[in-house]
C-alpha cells in the first residue's frame, strides 16, 4: 500500500495514457467497422437490384445491375459470373443465377449482423475511455493540489504547474473533440438505422450513449473555455444586447429545471435598455448563475432574478433561498474544479467549472462579480458590468 501511495502520480499518468490509447483505438476500430457495414449495406442494395431485374425478366436491368455489382465488388462479380453468363446464353437458366444471388445476400446479411454489434461495442468503449480521461484529469489536478505542489510558498512553481495543467487540458480536450465528433456521427447513423434495424433495447442503449456523449461534449467545451481564460481575457464579439431579453431568455431556459425541483423561479420587473457585450457569453453567464442557484435551493424554495443600474454599471442579481455558502467556501467558489463539501455530501451534479467560467466572462467584460449571504438564509450573486446608458434601478 505504501508503494502505491508513493507512486500514485505515476500510476495516474499511466492510467491516463492507457485511457487515451483505448479511446482513440476504439474510435478508429468502431469507425472502420461502421464504414465496412455501410459498404456492405450499399452492396446488398445492388445485389437486390439484380435479383429484382431477374424476377422481372428485365435483361437490360440485369446487365446494368451486374455491371454495377462487379464495379464495386470484383469478388462478388467473379462469384456470380458463371451463372450470369449462363443466363445470358439461355434465359431459361434463371434458377442457378437466382440461387447464386440468394447466396450472396445471405453472406452479406451474416457479415452485417457480425460487424454491427462489434462496432457498437467499440463506440461504447470509446465513450467510456473518454469519460475516464476527463475523470483522471480532474483526479490528477486534485492530487497535485493535495500534495502541496500548488501553494503560496512556491508561487513560481505553482504558476508553472497551472500553465502545464491548462496546456495539457486544452490539448487533450481539443484532441477529444475529433473522436467525439466521430462518435456522435456514427451514433446518428445507428439511430437512423443506416447500419440495420435496431431493437427497442438497442435503441434505449443508444439513447443512453447519446446523452452521455452530449454531456462529455459540454464538459470538453467547458475545459477548453477555462484553458482559454487562463491564457488571458476571453475573445468577445461585442454588440448591443437587450437586457430585458437577456434575462427573460435565461429564465425561460431554466424554468423546466426549476419546476422539476419544485423551486419557484421569478424575474422581477424593471430591466430595460441595452449593454455592449457578447450575447452568447452573457447568456452563458446568466445560465450558469441561475442553474447553480436552482441546484442548491431545496424544493419549495425560491430563486429571484433582478437586473438594473447602479450609477454607470448594469447590475444583475441572482438570489436564492438555499443553505448558503460558508465563509471558507466563499473565498474559493470561483476556483476551477472547486466543489464545496456540502455539494459533495448532497451529490449535487457539477464539475466545479461553471462559476469559474462565469467569472472569466465577467472579467472579459471589465466587470466584477461578488457573492454574499442573503439575509434570512441563502446566497446572492451580484454581477457589475459597465454600461453607458440607464437600464433600471437596483439598490446595492
Amino acid at each position: 500500500m505504501g508503494a502505491v501511495r508513493r507512486n500514485v502520480h505515476k500510476l495516474a499518468y499511466a492510467f491516463l495514457t492507457l485511457a487515451l490509447v483505448v479511446t482513440f483505438g476504439a474510435t478508429t476500430v468502431g469507425g472502420f467497422r461502421l464504414h465496412h457495414s455501410a459498404v456492405l449495406e450499399r452492396q446488398t442494395i445492388r445485389t437486390q437490384s439484380l435479383e429484382t431485374a431477374l424476377l422481372e425478366h428485365d435483361l437490360p436491368g440485369v446487365r446494368s445491375a451486374y455491371a454495377n455489382i462487379a464495379a464495386h465488388d470484383a469478388a462478388e462479380g467473379r462469384r456470380l459470373r458463371p451463372t450470369y453468363r449462363a443466363y445470358l446464353r439461355d434465359r431459361a437458366a434463371r434458377q442457378p443465377l437466382d440461387r447464386a444471388i440468394e447466396s450472396e445476400l445471405s453472406r452479406q446479411s451474416a457479415l452485417i449482423h457480425s460487424i454491427n454489434p462489434r462496432a457498437r461495442a467499440a463506440l461504447i468503449v470509446a465513450v467510456v475511455g473518454a469519460l475516464a480521461v476527463v475523470i483522471l484529469l480532474v483526479c490528477l489536478f486534485e492530487l497535485e493540489r493535495r500534495a502541496g505542489r500548488i501553494d503560496r510558498d512556491n508561487a513560481a512553481r505553482a504558476e508553472e504547474l497551472i500553465r502545464l495543467r491548462d496546456e495539457f487540458v486544452a490539448v487533450v480536450s481539443h484532441e477529444l473533440r475529433t473522436p467525439l465528433t466521430s462518435i456522435i456521427g456514427y451514433l446518428e447513423l445507428l439511430e437512423d438505422e443506416d447500419a440495420g434495424a435496431l431493437t427497442s433495447e438497442q435503441r434505449a442503449y443508444l439513447g443512453i450513449l447519446g446523452r452521455s456523449t452530449a454531456r462529455l461534449v459540454d464538459l470538453v467545451g467547458d475545459l477548453l473555455l477555462v484553458a482559454e481564460a487562463e491564457r488571458g481575457p476571453l475573445a468577445l464579439e461585442l454588440v448591443e444586447v437587450d437586457i430585458a431579453s437577456l434575462v427573460s431568455h435565461a429564465v425561460d431556459a431554466e424554468l423546466p429545471a426549476a419546476d422539476a425541483r419544485g423551486v419557484a423561479l421569478r424575474l422581477e420587473p424593471g430591466a430595460a435598455g441595452t449593454i455592449s457585450g457578447d450575447p452568447t457569453r452573457l447568456a452563458q453567464m446568466l445560465d450558469n448563475l441561475v442553474s447553480n442557484a436552482i441546484k442548491f435551493t431545496p424544493p419549495g424554495g425560491r430563486v429571484d432574478i433582478r437586473a438594473g443600474q447602479h450609477g454607470s454599471d448594469a447590475v444583475f442579481e441572482i438570489v436564492d433561498t438555499g443553505a448558503g455558502i460558508t465563509d471558507g467556501d466563499r473565498a474559493r467558489v470561483f476556483d476551477a474544479f472547486f466543489r464545496s463539501r456540502d455539494a459533495n455530501v448532497k451529490a449535487v451534479p457539477g464539475t466545479g467549472l461553471g462559476l469559474t467560467i462565469t467569472k472569466a466572462i465577467v472579467d472579459a467584460h471589465n466587470g466584477t462579480i461578488d457573492v454574499e449571504p442573503t439575509p434570512g438564509g441563502g446566497t446572492t450573486f451580484r454581477v457589475w458590468l459597465p454600461v453607458g446608458e440607464r437600464i433600471g434601478t437596483v439598490s446595492r
